[in-house]
């Protein structure tokens, strides 16, 4: 077969052929292929052209208008830097005016951005990056290779307290290589390399980010296509359109981040009267509300978010893996998703994978059994019951606590009495992972082997449950390694096999998601992961 080279004129990744050869047969389907292939560098146009297959683009429909101030109900919380957020919230600010080296879009494929190509070796340890040399800081600064190392670097260092020392403790080095071009050395393959570059801990600051005070806010120096004018925790921010932007202009003048409190019918109220324009995120219970209301653009998808009822394994009466399991048989799964979610969504499995993401192998189920959960706990030394506590914060709405109390209802039939201890969420998220037994809500990611990485990888940083295993980190290695979609899949199978086998979360379902805009916002689109790329929204005229 002919090699392939890519528009630098790189051979590319040996992978890519079998790629082309499985979308023709029809072993992989179009979005699998795009995905595999943009990973290893492959841009939609050029993916589709090796395979012989049309480029599918959507023509947009109506032609864009500039200009408008476009309001959006969003918490504006405490940010200084980036790298250490822990609320997708904040990141949607700072997207405005920081950028990242690629770009994840709503169909989970990646395209380039601050980084304008990639080339893998054939093991997947080493990357090369191609700059985009047109790319300059709002300071007047060209943004350069030294801004990639100092933020790879500052991500990994020993001393880091972002969740980015786990995602990317397989960087071994970062240096430049030219002018515009960066190479990340790996210690292991990882083929979704590029995909976790765009994880919202992930947006380029300046070199000099540190020495000038470390706080975006207070210095927002950016390459994105806005400029941070105010920012005021817990009532508001402002970004407005640069005029010196190096990329293609946004549509849209200004955009203003107005915090409404944590009540989402005050937004879907303040919606409906013309007050603002986007609101972040509704749940279940807003759904009748926003069924009533005029004038309003409901917008729903079924990402990989979730609730996740973790057991600390290392804790009693969770480090007896027979309690654990006890309760995972004698929880209800369905229940909880038709109580407490009204069956919008999808019944989890308690792996913590969800079928929306393309890296899952479907497992069966873990068949309730209340019968059985007894004898295991009778086998623990409970033959009388057991008392335990589990806590939670309605970081998400008053669901979590709907589904808690299902929960706390089927173990109650197993002789597990379970008590809640509700606290408000800003109590909670300081102790969400100290506590046995916690009730925590995780957001989407792209891939089920970047949350897996996060949370059940030993020594993870967002490791709440504290499980530990050798094999189960092997085999998320494996899986990570492998970019042909049905060779990752079948890996996968081992890792959820690994977690279900361990009883370490009771994970009962994936919610449906669901949020609003006015009818006049146009090409805003339900982003999986909620990450909220406005330079291409723009306002049609009432």
């Amino acid at each position: 077969m002919t090699e392939l080279k890519s528009n630098s004129g790189r051979p590319l990744h040996s992978t890519v052929s079998d790629l082309c050869e499985q979308v023709r047969s029809g072993a992989i389907d179009r979005r699998g292929f795009l995905r595999a292939a943009a990973w290893l560098g492959v841009s939609v146009a050029s993916a589709s052209a090796f395979a012989g297959m049309s480029d599918q683009a959507f023509a947009q429909s109506e032609t864009p208008v500039a200009g408008g101030k476009l309001r959006f109900a969003c918490q504006i919380q405490e940010l200084t830097d980036p790298m250490l957020s822990t609320w997708i919230e904040a990141s949607n600010l700072y997207r405005n005016g920081l950028e990242f080296l690629t770009y994840v879009d709503a169909d989970n494929i990646t395209h380039p951005y601050l980084a304008k190509s990639w080339t893998p070796s054939e093991d997947l340890k080493v990357w090369d990056f191609e700059l985009d040399e047109r790319a300059k800081w709002s300071n007047g600064d060209p943004f350069t290779p030294e801004d990639v190392v100092y933020n790879i670097e500052r991500w990994i260092a020993p001393d880091s307290q972002s969740s980015n020392k786990t995602a990317f403790s397989a960087v071994e080095k970062v240096e430049k290589t030219g002018d515009h071009s960066v190479r990340i050395t790996l210690s292991r393959g990882v083929s979704s390399l590029p995909e976790q570059l765009y994880s919202y801990t992930c947006p380029m600051v300046h070199r000099n980010f540190a020495k000038d005070g470390g706080n975006w806010p207070a210095n927002p120096i950016g390459t994105g296509p806005f400029k941070l004018v105010s920012y005021e925790v817990g009532r508001q921010a402002v970004f407005a359109k640069r005029d010196d932007y190096w990329g293609t202009p946004a549509h849209l003048d200004e955009i203003q981040y107005i915090d409404m409190g944590a009540d989402v019918t005050t937004h879907l109220a303040a919606l409906a009267s013309g007050q603002i324009d986007v609101i972040y995120r509704a749940s279940i219970i807003d759904y009748d509300l926003m069924k009533s209301l005029p004038n309003i653009e409901i917008l729903k998808a079924n990402p990989a978010h979730t609730l996740v009822m973790r057991m600390q394994v290392d804790t009693k009466p969770f480090d007896d893996i027979r309690v654990r399991k006890a309760i995972q048989l004698a929880a209800d799964n369905k229940q909880m998703l038709d109580v407490a979610y009204r069956g919008e969504g999808v019944i989890g499995a308690n792996f913590h994978v969800s079928p929306a993401q393309p890296d899952y192998h479907p497992l069966e189920p873990v068949a309730r059994d209340v019968e059985k959960a007894k004898a295991l706990l009778s086998e623990a030394g409970y033959k009388d019951g057991i008392d335990i506590e589990l806590t939670l914060g309605n970081t998400q709405g008053k669901w979590e606590q709907d589904t808690a109390q299902v929960l706390q209802q089927n173990l109650a039939e197993a002789g597990i009495r379970l008590k809640l201890n509700v606290l408000p969420a800003s109590q909670y998220w300081p102790v969400w992972d100290k506590v046995p037994f916690g009730l925590t809500y995780w957001a989407h990611r792209p891939l089920a082997t970047m949350t897996l990485d996060l949370a059940y990888r030993s020594g993870g940083a967002w490791n709440e449950s504290r499980f530990a295993s050798k094999e189960f980190d092997a085999a998320l290695d494996k899986a990570m390694a492998s970019v042909d979609p049905a060779k990752r899949n079948e890996a996968m199978r081992d890792v959820e096999q690994i977690l279900q086998d361990n009883a370490v979360m009771v994970q009962a379902f994936w919610p449906s998601r669901f949020s609003a805009s006015a009818k006049t916002v146009r090409n805003f689109r339900l982003h999986p992961a909620d990450y909220f790329r406005m330079d291409n929204v723009w306002l049609a005229t009432a």
